[in-house]
């Protein structure tokens, strides 16, 4: 009888039996049910990890695709779409004014003839095509044109095209084509082209090399 008062009294009460496997039962369904969340989140992160390349793909094609001018739209959201006013040749009329166009003072027409001059309208102009060049997108063949002119007062150009050539100066030479000369870029640049005339002068003349026609580029080798 003893005994059976002993172990009675050193049992907990049945009450505290039942809290404390309730709590232990608790415990175990919200490991449980943290379980496939926690899976869930693995296998994304697997999943991203297995097709990063293709991302990476991706979210280059879609930077080459608004830099060729194509329009992207997400929603109500868009890139690459813009309107412009039009820049009707002639004199100056209300529908000039009616899109902010106005007399220019004689200000911006006399550097933009003293940009002629300095070069001897002989200018610089490019063309791309795509690139089949590692890491390149487009190859750009760059060459001379005479604005009202011609080309044969020209010895030869220097072309300079930054940093990212080593800061060279490259020499043309050949005159039956324009004094060209062919690069490959993954991104537009600043050309400066030192021309050099027969009688010992020099002038400057800039082209930026952009991709905006990359959509109109065919996919072919440009001249090498």
């Amino acid at each position: 009888m003893l005994y059976l008062l002993v172990k009675a009294a050193a049992a907990p009460p049945p009450t505290e039996q039942i809290q404390a496997h309730a709590e232990k039962v608790s415990s175990s369904a919200a490991a449980w049910s943290a379980a496939p969340a926690l899976g869930w989140f693995l296998l994304a992160v697997l999943a991203l990890f297995y097709i990063r390349s293709d991302i990476k793909s991706l979210i280059r094609a879609l930077v080459i695709r608004v830099k060729d001018g194509a329009s992207i739209k997400i929603g109500d959201f868009e890139i690459g779409s813009a309107s412009a006013p039009f820049a009707k040749p002639g004199g100056f009329t209300n529908d000039d004014k009616k899109i902010g166009a106005y007399k220019d003072d004689g200000t911006i027409a006399r550097q933009r003839s003293d940009v002629y001059e300095n070069c001897r309208r002989v200018m610089v102009t490019h063309q791309i095509q795509k690139s089949f060049e590692p890491g390149q997108l487009y190859d750009i063949l760059i060459y001379i044109i005479p604005h009202k002119g011609t080309i044969t007062s020209v010895l030869k150009v220097e072309y300079f095209f930054g940093i990212y050539w080593g800061n060279k100066v490259f020499p043309s030479n050949d005159k039956s084509r324009g004094f060209p000369i062919t690069t490959s870029a993954y991104g537009p640049f600043l050309c400066a082209a030192r021309i050099h005339f027969t009688d010992g002068q020099s002038g400057m003349a800039y082209r930026y090399i952009d991709f905006e026609m990359g959509h109109c580029a065919p996919p072919s080798p440009i001249l090498k």
